[in-house]
C-alpha cells in the first residue's frame, strides 16, 4: 500500500528501524569496475613482494576505512600522480564500504599464496603455475 512511515498505527520504533543501518559485517564485494582497479592495484603490490607491508598498512587503517575513502575523495585532484582519475575514484568509492579493507586483505593473501606457489615450483624446477590475479 505504500510507505509505513505515514501510517499512524506504525510505532516510532518501526519508523526509525533502519535509521542507523550499516553495511553487513564481513568483506564487501566490489562492483565489476571497482574489482578491475583494485585487482590491478593488489597484483602490483604482490608482484613487488610488498604484500606484508601493505597488509600491515591496510590492517592499521581498517578501523578508519570509511574515512580513508573520504580522504581519497578529497585528494582526488592530486591523484594523477599515482593513478588515473577514474581508477582513483573507483578505489575511493570502494573504500567507503565498511568491509572493503577486509576483502582487500583476503584477496591480497590469495594472490600472495599464488605467487609463493609459483616461486616454490620454480625453485624445484617444476613448471610454475601461471600467476593469475583474476582468479
Amino acid at each position: 500500500m505504500g510507505d509505513d512511515s505515514t501510517n499512524p498505527s506504525t510505532s516510532w520504533r518501526e519508523k526509525i528501524r533502519h535509521a542507523f543501518a550499516v553495511d553487513a559485517p564481513g568483506p564487501a564485494q566490489p562492483t565489476d569496475a571497482q574489482r578491475v582497479v583494485v585487482e590491478k592495484l593488489l597484483a602490483k603490490i604482490v608482484e613487488r613482494g610488498m604484500a606484508q607491508p601493505a597488509g600491515i598498512f591496510l590492517e592499521s587503517w581498517r578501523p578508519l576505512g570509511v574515512l580513508t575513502g573520504q580522504g581519497m575523495q578529497a585528494l582526488s585532484p592530486f591523484a594523477g600522480i599515482l593513478l588515473d582519475q577514474n581508477a582513483w575514484k573507483e578505489v575511493a568509492n570502494y573504500l567507503d564500504k565498511r568491509g572493503a579493507i577486509l576483502w582487500m586483505l583476503q584477496r591480497m593473501d590469495e594472490l600472495e599464496s599464488q605467487r609463493e606457489a609459483k616461486l616454490r615450483a620454480h625453485k624445484n624446477n617444476q613448471p610454475p603455475p601461471p600467476f593469475n590475479p583474476s582468479v
